[in-house]
């Protein structure tokens, strides 16, 4: 861990800023240590007081008597520059800054982080904060902490260490899994993370060797590339990361910028990184609660999407149904010889296909042994990969006879197996104690199984592309002979066709025409139809002043419409100069896509697969990621999209060439890597994808350099 064993397993606290009055932060550290038994020194700070709480009191950090590993700062904002130099000084290496007016405060305050920043670089202090709870070793009841972390009654130690960006309500979420039975090994509220970041502190949890998970609830992160390669080596190291990302609304983002002066990004990129770097996201605490408690089980065992499940209760079995087709998970059809011993083992009332239902009252102590066996079958099949219990309301002999077998069927067998019971614990006669002894998850009901198989579904699959994922993110492709100027701002369509077509981008056969009259003559021999649009650095929506049009049969419809281009656009936009006029070979029987790139401020060039034509912007079917990345990669955005079965042909048409769209999004990703620190957007709009085997072409294209 470096350094960072200092922040989280110090030795010696100063709080500077102690206080004796009760509700003053300083006092609540100093007591949130005492009452925790903090197995360290604990040196309060506050030259108004020889002792406070039963301890020594020290005038200033200068005074006390030996290094301090952290120093938790309770004191004004003008003060704490100056409170950061004198805590490097002596050696602090970590300061925890409680209080807020910095940034956040406006100019003033900004003016503050800089001194306090400074003041950090230049004495080698690391800060947590500011403007936040602290942070808590649970191990080693070292509570660094005031507020509601201070005072977490129901923690206990485990594997879990978590980032919360919003005091109260992270600590809202760490408490609520605690009380689930979730132990934690460390908590940090990270504040407004004017200097130690989200992906600093992910790195350091993954060094830590009691972390086995790491949970986050955040509202943004600042050094995006640092988070994906956090993110990325937490994958690779087997310890999954449960995010709850906030501000995800507008009226979310305004609230997480004025509360931490955080950069919250467009949510649709945070789900892009989440989904590239296998970050299991959440949206509410029970189901926070329900992929720890899954993934802390279960995540070095393999699990796919196809899943059985059998119980005793048929509405239980439909619930779990929908939820499964909500989350993309498959019901397995069951081999032969699992049929063969089901319908053996199983009462002739059941149900021998997945769902399994085997019939209520079945699990009695007579039935044990035909319930494993019934189990086991199901484990033993190839096709399953998950299984699913209903025990639903079993309560007594049942529900014990039904926890003793799914505890040994799980010791057996390298497949998770999940449990829904509804009944109070005491009534199971220790069947869910046995559940819970072995390690197999207990939710209340079947929506929340299906969320947790979900869950490892995706996680393992995000191991298994691990490597393939690495190798995407270095992709790069040499830049194209072809030398173009050094653009700066919107480029014309015809600008930027001629720089995608140098990367390898197909773009429509153009003609550039100056902006004058044009003779019939002078369109001889042309192929029609064509469009013909205005090209000019200075128009971006072309049809909003009439600078398009489309289905020009012949050259003499072409003459006309060149006048009456020139009229509308010179007295629509008399401003604008004027670079000529374009025509385009028209593409017919194609689908119309959009692929786009932004240049994100958090993490860099993201790019953008939708679905094109006049419903493009209402019907907002869109999916993103992170460039650069490979072809699977960009076959599965193909497939996310919720109009995705058109490309297969419908209605009689034929199906779309999906393996150029495939490999022009892999070409646009390349690019906008290679080019990330110049561009800054770029759009295709249509890029038209034709019948297999004929390829895309762009249409229209619109690109923006920094």
């Amino acid at each position: 861990m470096g350094k960072f064993k200092y922040l989280f397993d110090p030795r010696a606290i100063a709080v500077i800023g102690a206080s004796p009055e009760a509700h003053r932060p300083g006092a609540q550290t100093i007591r949130a240590l005492q009452d925790n038994r903090f197995d360290g020194r604990v040196y309060p700070v506050n030259p108004k007081y020889p002792e406070l709480a039963g301890l020594p009191c020290y005038r200033s950090i200068a005074d006390v008597p030996k290094p301090c590993d952290i120093a938790v700062i309770a004191l004004p904002a003008t003060l704490v520059p100056e409170t950061i130099a004198a805590c490097g000084a002596q050696g602090v290496r970590f300061a925890v800054v409680l209080g807020g007016g910095f940034r956040e405060a406006g100019e003033a305050g900004q003016r503050l982080e800089s001194q306090m920043l400074s003041a950090a670089r230049e004495h080698d202090v690391r800060i947590v904060g500011p403007n936040c709870l602290g942070l808590v070793n649970v191990h080693a009841r070292a509570y660094a902490a005031f507020g509601s972390l201070a005072r977490p009654p129901v923690l206990s130690p485990g594997p879990v260490s978590a980032v919360i960006q919003s005091g109260g309500f992270g600590n809202s979420l760490v408490v609520r899994c605690g009380l689930a039975g979730i132990g934690f090994r460390l908590v940090v509220a990270s504040g407004s993370e004017s200097d130690l970041g989200t992906p600093e502190l992910i790195e350091a949890m993954v060094d830590d060797p009691q972390t086995r998970l790491i949970l986050i609830y955040m509202e943004g992160v600042r050094d995006g590339p640092r988070f994906v390669a956090a993110a990325r080596r937490a994958l690779a190291e087997g310890k999954p990361i449960v995010v709850w990302k906030a501000g995800n609304t507008r009226q979310g983002i305004k609230a997480a910028a004025s509360h931490t002066a955080n950069m919250t990004g467009s949510y649709d990129i945070y789900r892009a990184v989440f989904r590239q770097c296998g970050v299991v996201e959440v949206h509410d605490m029970e189901e926070a609660i329900a992929c720890v408690q899954s993934l802390l089980v279960y995540s070095d065992r393999p699990a796919g999407d196809e899943v059985a499940i059998m119980g005793g209760s048929g509405g239980s079995a439909v619930v779990f149904s929908d939820a499964a087709d909500r989350y993309g998970l498959r019901l397995s059809r069951l081999a032969p010889q699992t049929s063969a011993v089901l319908k053996r083992v199983l009462p002739g009332t059941a149900s021998l296909d997945n769902p399994i239902d085997y019939a209520a009252g079945f699990i009695t102590n007579a039935n044990a042994a035909r319930f494993r066996d019934a189990v086991d079958a199901v484990l033993d099949d190839p096709g399953v990969s998950q299984l699913g219990v209903m025990l639903a309301t079993t309560t007594g002999e049942a529900a014990a006879n039904g926890g003793k077998v799914l505890a040994e069927a799980v010791a057996r067998h390298a497949k998770p197996v999940f449990v829904f019971l509804s009944v109070p614990r005491e009534t199971t006669a220790g069947g869910q104690d046995a559940l819970e002894r072995a390690g197999i998850p207990v939710f209340p009901t079947p929506t929340r199984v299906a969320l947790a198989m979900k869950v490892l579904s995706e996680y393992e699959k995000a191991r298994s592309e691990l490597h393939r994922l690495a190798a995407g993110r270095m992709a790069d492709s040499p830049p194209p002979a072809t030398q173009f100027p050094s653009y700066s701002g919107a480029l014309s369509e015809h600008e930027s066709k001629n720089f995608l077509a140098a990367w390898g981008v197909r773009v429509t056969a153009d003609r550039l025409i100056p902006a004058a009259p044009l003779e019939a003559t002078d369109a001889s021999g042309w192929t029609f139809p064509v469009a013909l649009k205005v090209v000019s650095r200075d128009i971006a929506h072309k049809s909003d002043i009439g600078g398009v049009q489309l289905d020009i049969a012949n050259a003499d419809e072409l003459v006309n419409a060149v006048s009456e281009m020139l009229e509308r656009v010179r007295a629509r936009a008399p401003e604008a100069a004027l670079d000529g006029l374009l025509v385009s070979e028209m593409i017919g029987d194609a689908l119309e896509t959009i692929v786009g790139v932004v240049n994100d401020e958090v993490f860099g060039p993201v790019v953008a697969l939708g679905m094109g034509g006049i419903l493009a912007e209402t019907l907002q079917d869109i999916t993103y990621r992170l460039a650069p990345f490979d072809l699977k990669t960009a076959h599965q955005m193909v497939g996310e999209l919720r109009a995705c079965a058109m490309f297969s042909g419908v209605r009689g048409n034929a199906a779309a060439d999906i393996d150029a769209l495939a490999a022009t999004l892999v070409t646009v990703s390349n690019m906008s890597w290679h080019l990330r620190n110049r561009i800054a957007e770029v759009e295709i709009n249509p890029l038209l994808v034709r019948s297999t085997g004929h390829g895309v072409v762009a249409a229209d294209a619109l690109m923006r350099f920094r």
